[in-house]
C-alpha cells in the first residue's frame, strides 16, 4: 500500500500555486514509489472566516516580507510571478471558478484537469490577472486553455461545447466545494495550501504552505535511502570519532531543513560562493562550506576525529571523487525499475575495473542487516550493493 497526499488550494493564493508547482513536477518520482497526489480545490476564503485567520496584508510585516518572499518562491519552482493583483480582493471570489476545476476535474482525465488547474493559475497571477469570478472571463479563459504550462504540446483542453458543458456543471459543484472547504478546516486548516501527508502505514500529518511541500514529500521518502544513509554514521575507528559527509550545495538543499546538518556527522559543502580559505571556526548548526572537493577533502583530513569520508552527491561531485585515486568503495542501491532521467552515475561497473562484493562484506562493512537477493517496496525491487576498486 502506498501514501497519500491530499492538497487543499485556492488558485487566488499564490503559495497554493508554489505548492501546486512543487508537487506537480514531483507527481512521477512519488507514484513510482506508490504515492498518490491529490489537488482539491476549495475556497481560501471560508477557511480564513472559520478558522478566524487574517489576510497577510493586515499585518504590515508580514506582508511586506511575503512581497520579498513570493519572488523568491517564484524562482525556486520556475513559477511566472510579476506581483500580486492590483484588486485582489475581488479577484479572491473564486467560488465560480472552483465549482468549474471540480465539474473538469470529476468528469475529464485527470491530465486536462491538472492543466485547467495550472492555466487558472497562470490567468490569475500574470497580468492583467483576469478576474475569473466574471463568467465571461471564466468563459473566455476556458475556451484558451492549452496543456502547455503543464508540460504538454500546447493542445486546447476544451472545445467550446465543453466551455458550456462546464459552465453548466458548477451548479452541481455548489455542495461539493462548500463540504471540502469544511473538511479542510475540520483537518485543521487556517490558510492555504494545506496538505494532509497519509504515510503507508495509514498515519496522517498536516502541513501548511509551499515550504511544506518538500518536508511533505520526504515522509515518503522509500526505505532504500534509509539504510546506506545510516551507514554514513558509523566507523570502525574507535567510537569518539565521526565520520564526514561531503556534498553539493543543491544535495544540501534537498535535505528537508529540520535534518539539517546530517546527525553526529561532519558535513562539508561544496559550494561556488563559498570563502576561498578554509573556516577557523564553525557554527553547530552549520555546514563547512569551502569551494572545491580538494579543499573539502584536505578539511576533512586534517581533523583527527574523523573516520571515514562519504561523498554524497550530487552527480559533478561522484564525478570528481570517483576520478581520485583515494575513492576506493561505491555504496549503492540497485532499482530495478524504469525511470525518465536525464543525470547517470559517472561509473560503469561493467568495464572490470571494479569488483562486487558478498552480502556478508557488505554487512560486515555498513553495520547493516542486508536481505538475501534483495527487497521490495510498493512493488518496486531493490537491492543494496558494495563495490570496491580492483588494484
Amino acid at each position: 500500500m502506498g501514501g497519500r497526499i491530499d492538497c487543499y488550494l485556492d488558485i487566488v493564493s499564490f503559495y497554493s500555486y508554489v505548492g501546486y508547482a512543487d508537487l506537480r513536477q514531483n507527481m512521477r518520482k512519488l507514484a513510482a514509489h506508490g504515492v498518490q497526489v491529490n489537488f482539491i480545490p476549495v475556497f481560501l476564503g471560508g477557511i480564513m472566516q472559520t478558522s478566524g485567520n487574517r489576510p497577510p496584508w493586515v499585518l504590515k510585516a508580514k506582508g511586506k516580507y511575503l512581497a520579498r518572499d513570493s519572488f523568491r518562491a517564484a524562482e525556486r519552482l520556475g513559477v511566472p510571478y510579476q506581483g500580486s493583483p492590483p484588486d485582489i480582493v475581488a479577484i479572491a471570489k473564486t467560488v465560480s471558478p472552483l465549482r468549474a476545476l471540480h465539474f473538469i476535474k470529476e468528469n475529464y482525465p485527470e491530465s486536462t484537469y491538472l492543466a485547467a488547474t495550472r492555466f487558472l493559475f497562470h490567468k490569475i497571477w500574470l497580468p492583467p490577472h483576469v478576474n475569473l469570478a466574471e463568467d465571461e472571463k471564466l468563459i473566455a479563459a476556458l475556451k484558451e486553455a492549452t496543456d502547455e504550462l503543464d508540460g504538454g504540446s500546447g493542445k486546447k483542453l476544451f472545445s467550446d461545447e465543453d466551455v458550456e458543458r462546464i459552465m453548466n456543471g458548477r451548479e452541481s459543484m455548489r455542495e461539493r466545494v462548500k463540504d471540502l472547504t469544511g473538511e479542510a478546516v475540520q483537518k485543521g486548516a487556517f490558510g492555504a495550501p494545506w496538505l494532509i501527508v497519509t504515510r503507508d502505514d495509514g498515519k496522517s500529518e498536516a502541513f501548511f504552505g509551499s515550504d511544506s511541500c518538500g518536508h511533505s514529500q520526504h515522509g515518503h521518502w522509500p526505505p532504500w535511502h534509509n539504510a546506506l544513509a545510516r551507514s554514513t554514521q558509523r566507523d570502525e575507528a574507535p567510537s569518539s570519532s565521526i565520520n564526514a559527509v561531503i556534498m553539493g550545495r543543491k544535495t544540501w538543499d534537498s535535505i528537508p531543513t529540520k535534518f539539517r546538518p546530517l546527525k553526529d556527522r561532519l558535513n562539508i559543502v561544496i559550494s561556488r560562493s563559498a570563502p576561498s580559505k578554509l573556516p577557523e571556526t564553525v557554527e553547530p548548526s552549520e555546514p563547512i562550506r569551502v569551494q572545491s572537493l580538494e579543499l573539502a577533502l584536505q578539511y576533512a583530513r586534517t581533523h583527527s576525529d574523523v573516520g571515514r569520508i562519504f561523498v554524497i552527491g550530487g552527480a559533478q561531485i561522484y564525478d570528481a571523487a570517483l576520478r581520485l585515486p583515494e575513492a576506493r568503495r561505491i555504496l549503492l542501491t540497485s532499482i530495478e525499475r524504469d525511470y525518465d532521467c536525464d543525470t547517470f552515475f559517472p561509473v560503469d561497473l561493467k568495464d572490470g575495473s571494479w569488483e562486487r562484493k558478498s552480502r556478508e562484506e557488505l554487512q560486515e562493512w555498513t553495520g547493516e542487516e542486508i536481505e538475501e537477493g534483495g527487497q521490495e517496496e510498493a512493488g518496486t525491487k531493490y537491492e543494496f550493493q558494495m563495490w570496491e576498486k580492483r588494484d
